[in-house]
């Protein structure tokens, strides 16, 4: 496996110095908290401030005051503000017949002792500046003194494998006297460990250049980069060797340390070593600040150093350059929700697509890349790789209110002075008309208004739970002959939707990725107005808040005689409520507001909405006899009951909503008993011709329920009276299940289905430090009228062999294997005959999660030869996993053990993905002696996101219905793809559950790729999957930088 790491875990330290009390408290007046509580601090990053105290700093700058006493002050200034960063100094050696630079204070110095130091400083020497970077490279690599300074070794500052390290140098002239280096003043050079493309160490040396002809190291003399257009020395320093000067040295330095390793073996303060693959360099960046010198070099040097310049003339702008260094380095993005691809089988021209969202600023991205042949991630999108916001003026925003006697749901555009907006709507905008019209004009993207926060130009807000829909060309299959033309006439349609918390959901371009279209639903005005405070997001300040939050879900409908296709989502912790919005085409979603929003459903059409996590479920449900009508199925979310401030909290309820897909009219809404919050749902088509027959969903209480729209009115709607399964408090159930066709290996009766769920929450701040065991299952519901609830008791337990493996040959990382050595464990399958001929056949299996505070944090992935978990450990023991860690779990649906060949014996096992690099699975891949040793789990360095599945052939399949009971082809108003696409599996039903035509889909085969991240990191990982013994079965890991 090949992979390059950029930018790796950087977004805790952005949250360490946003909020330096260090804790993820719930800063908001809402029940959820401000920050994401999937992430947290880190390690901090090292900074070293080199300040330049040569005799020139005795002059005065341009606002009249010795520099000196400026670079003093702004120095104090500065760790004042960002007190938590582990700050060190440096500064030239004061005595001028020593060469090089001195170390006044330890990295990790406290703040007054850093003070004390800075103090000291006072201009009396030269300016040897390349002397003095590699002496502190010196110091970073816990090295001898260059310029024997100290007796024996520097103590190294870098403490962890990941810390980064960095160097701030302010100075206010060109070099002097800075002739003892590597490479000149007949000093050898230096030999040090850097890597190769692959990521294999190997020796090079460093010299300096003293000339543009003389490249004796593996480093090549930049000239250029200080804007000459051929290689000759800088004008004006010589670069000779009977000089005293060496004017570029420090911008070779500054190459050098950013391209050196500077702690090689031994073992950081987590245990672990310092080669580890997954942070292999411990280097250098260096930012550089001109006082009063806007020095061509100083920007060479920042360029190859891989960090900023910046010039300053006053001591205020000197504030001003230092602090946006320190902005610069703690700036990062992470991953959101998860990711979407453009089409859902591998073609040419496919796209994936990858929210992230950075704290420093609460801003967020959503970036494009193309997608190779073979499905790898390519290069970003032309000719934009990132979403672009057009001019406020320009921009096309909707919003809509709810309001009546029966509430309904009206759209407008969202504008100034608008009179559609209810007086409510009015006042949380602000005060009077002027307030509310700046804050509408602030939220368009307007920073004419220099009393709010200013955002420098990025309006995209931040996306931290939200995954990206995709409506492209039509790929959906329906027995409808009007399909096809609705095919042809949206052929070259191409979108890409997304929420953020800016207060919209928004609509994309894809070929320019440019802003179509804007979505304010009315649920998030309470939180709009916040966005224009100057502490937004910060310390102590105005907090950070949730606006389109939650994930969407896109179909292809029929309604009214006509194709089109609805995407409907909920706001997650933006408030209690979902939307539709009709995005059949881009013209169709820029047309009048009336027609693009379909409706909104929030508390205020039924106070059993709770904050909506739950992802929509779309699809025909019946609607008379022999009818049906395109539906969304919506759960109420959590805590419908909540009330701000309140001394008791009245208990909350469960609900599953019914409503139309065209219009948002209620068709039902089934109260769940004795429950408190209602999962994402997951569908059942039996006979896979169209029609909902079955809803599952987990509760916050553990149990696990399924609800039966099998009568052909819906008033008779209902849940099932006891609960399928109850995992019991503490493990509750908040991702949405899968489902799998269990049929009896013997003779192909059916048994009935298997739902998969697993439990465990990451919601709040108190989930993140628990450490309950938390459980994946299989579960068989026998499809009885009145159930009898499943316990452990009638479930085969299964479990990991511990410890787990770490590989440093074939594919390095971390892996889980089944534990195969109990007998029943091994043996045991649902379907197979010795199951069902014990007297006490086992209902199904479970696996407790065995890492402490591990817990389910994606939705189950159901294909024919594995199902697919993710979970994540928030609580994490290693400073490099600040956000946690997670695995990819892979199973055999049947067994919930090692994933093996249906019906093949215990000879069977494969590996779900390659570990020997060869392609395929086959016996080389085991990470074990034993028959069953093949992996069932690897590890993921964050906590994964949502993934997205591209199968590599568009074939489709299905049952073969031999008796319609005259229902024929009424499901073809909806057109079907994937299972897990659409979370509608086809399965069982009990005897005499009427069906009508199938209807061909897409087959979970689980032969293809898929895409997704780890929260907290900048990463897009894509992970190939097929079935046993078949090639390209691997996972390739590709890193991206920050698009700027």
């Amino acid at each position: 496996m090949s992979q390059q790491r950029f930018n790796l875990n950087q977004i805790s330290v952005a949250i360490c110095l946003a909020f330096p009390a260090l804790t993820l408290s719930a800063f908001a007046a809402d029940y959820y908290p401000a920050l994401p509580p999937t992430l947290s601090t880190s390690v901090t990053p090292n900074v070293m401030l080199h300040i330049d105290n040569s005799g020139s700093m005795r002059n005065n700058g341009a606002d009249g005051l010795e520099k000196m006493a400026s670079a003093r002050g702004a120095a104090r200034d500065l760790i004042d503000r960002n007190p938590t960063l582990r700050w060190g100094l440096f500064s030239f050696d004061k005595n001028a017949t020593q060469a090089g630079g001195r170390l006044v204070a330890p990295v990790g110095s406290t703040v007054a002792d850093l003070k004390s130091a800075i103090d000291t400083l006072n201009p009396d020497t030269w300016t040897p500046l390349g002397e003095a970077l590699y002496e502190i490279t010196r110091y970073f690599g816990g090295q001898t003194s260059y310029f024997s300074k100290i007796a024996g070794n520097y103590t190294s500052p870098i403490q962890y494998r990941c810390q980064k390290n960095f160097v701030i140098v302010v100075t206010d002239g060109v070099a002097t006297y800075d002739d003892t280096l590597p490479g000149i003043n007949n000093k050898p050079a230096e030999t040090y460990t850097s890597y190769n493309a692959s990521n294999v160490a190997e020796s090079r040396t460093f010299k300096i250049c003293k000339d543009t002809s003389n490249v004796s190291s593996y480093l090549t003399c930049p000239a250029k980069v200080e804007g000459s257009t051929v290689n000759n020395p800088f004008t004006g320093t010589a670069d000779d060797a009977s000089s005293t000067n060496y004017g570029r040295s420090i911008r070779d330095v500054a190459m050098y340390a950013y391209d050196a390793d500077f702690r090689v073996g031994g073992n950081d303060k987590d245990g672990k070593s310092f080669d580890d693959p997954k942070f292999r360099k411990q280097n250098i960046s260096t930012y550089t600040v001109g006082f009063n010198n806007n020095d061509p070099i100083l920007v060479a040097t920042a360029t190859v150093g891989h960090g900023s310049y910046s010039m300053a003339s006053t001591k205020d702008a000197l504030v001003a350059s230092l602090q946006n260094a320190i902005d610069s380095i703690v700036a990062s993005t992470s991953n959101a929700g998860g990711v979407a691809t453009q089409s859902e089988t591998t073609a040419a021209g496919n796209r994936v697509f990858q929210p992230v969202f950075n704290p420093n600023g609460w801003y967020g991205e959503l970036r494009c890349f193309l997608l190779n042949a073979d499905g790898t991630v390519g290069a970003g999108c032309t000719p934009n790789p990132k979403a672009v916001i057009p001019a406020a003026a320009s921009r096309k925003v909707y919003s809509s209110k709810v309001a009546g006697t029966t509430p309904t749901t009206t759209a407008f555009d969202f504008v100034i002075n608008s009179s559609f907006m209810t007086p409510a709507q009015k006042l949380l905008l602000g005060a009077d008309a002027t307030a509310q019209n700046n804050t509408i004009n602030f939220v368009r993207g307007d920073e004419t208004n220099t009393s709010f926060r200013s955002r420098a130009g990025i309006f995209l807000g931040d996306i931290v739970d939200g995954q990206p829909v995709v409506v492209t060309k039509p790929s959906g299959s329906t027995n409808d002959g009007a399909y096809s033309s609705f095919i042809s006439s949206n052929a070259a349609r191409n979108m890409v939707l997304v929420g953020a918390n800016d207060g919209m959901m928004h609509a994309f371009d894809i070929d320019k990725m440019t802003e179509l279209m804007g979505y304010i639903p009315s649920t998030v005005y309470p939180n709009l107005k916040a966005l224009t405070a100057k502490d937004y997001g910060v310390s102590a300040g105005t907090p950070h808040a949730y606006h389109v939050n939650g994930s969407m879900r896109q179909q292809d409908i029929k309604a009214g005689g006509a194709w089109k296709t609805i995407v409907a989502g909920g706001l997650g912790q933006g408030g209690r409520g979902y939307y539709a919005v009709d995005a059949t085409s881009a013209t169709q979603i820029t047309g009048l507001p009336s027609s693009v929003v379909k409706w909104e459903w929030n508390n205020v059409n039924d106070t059993g909405m709770g904050y909506a996590f739950g992802v929509p479920v779309i699809y025909n449900v019946r609607n008379g006899d022999k009818a049906v009508v395109p539906a969304v199925i919506l759960s109420n979310g959590y805590q419908n009951k909540w009330v701000d401030g309140a001394t008791t909290q009245v208990a909350n309820e469960s609900v599953l909503y019914i409503l139309k897909a065209d219009d948002g009219t209620l068709l039902k809404k089934i109260v769940v008993p004795n429950s408190t919050g209602l999962s994402s749902p997951a569908g059942l088509d039996f006979g896979q011709d169209g029609v909902l027959d079955y809803v599952y969903a987990g509760d916050v209480d553990g149990k696990l329920w399924r609800f039966d729209l099998t009568s052909t009115d819906a008033v008779n709607f209902k849940v099932v009276t006891t609960p399928i399964f109850d995992a019991g408090a503490g493990h509750p159930i908040v991702m949405r299940p899968g489902i799998m066709a269990a049929n009896k290996a013997s003779d192909g009766t059916s048994l009935g289905n298997v739902i998969f769920f697993g439990t465990g929450q990451l919601l709040t701040n108190l989930d993140r430090s628990d450490i309950t065991t938390q459980t994946l299952y299989g579960v068989l519901d026998k499809m009885e009228a009145s159930p009898t609830t499943v316990t452990l008791a009638n479930l085969q337990q299964q479990a990991f062999a511990t410890p787990t493996i770490s590989l440093t040959s074939k594919r390095v990382g971390t892996y889980r294997k089944m534990d195969t050595t109990t007998a029943a464990a091994k043996a045991f399958d649902l379907a197979s005959a010795a199951n069902w001929a014990a007297a006490t056949p086992k209902l199904g299996w479970y696996l407790d999660l065995p890492d402490s505070s591990e817990r389910l944090v994606t939705s189950p992935m159901v294909f024919d030869d594995k199902v697919l978990f993710g979970t994540g450990v928030p609580v994490s023991t290693e400073k490099c996993l600040p956000g946690g860690k997670g695995w990819i779990i892979g199973l055999n649906p049947m067994s919930g053990s090692v994933t093996r060949k249906a019906n093949k014996g215990t000879a069977s096992a494969f590996s779900f993905i390659d570990i020997d690099g060869d392609g395929k699975s086959s016996a080389a891949d085991k990470i074990g002696t034993g028959i069953d040793d093949y992996l069932s789990a690897y590890q993921k360095d964050g906590i994964p996101t949502e993934m997205s599945y591209v199968a590599t052939t568009a074939k489709l399949t299905g049952p073969i219905n031999q008796n319609t009971d005259g229902w024929d082809d009424i499901g073809s108003v909806i057109a079907l793809r994937e299972a897990n696409s659409m979370a509608v599996y086809t399965g069982n039903a009990p005897a005499g559950t009427k069906r009508g035509k199938t209807i061909l889909r897409p087959p979970s085969e689980g032969k293809g790729s898929i895409y997704g991240g780890t929260v907290g990191n900048d990463d897009l990982g894509k992970d190939s999957l097929t079935g046993p013994g078949a090639d390209k079965i691997r996972i390739e890991t590709t890193l991206w930088r920050e698009i700027k």
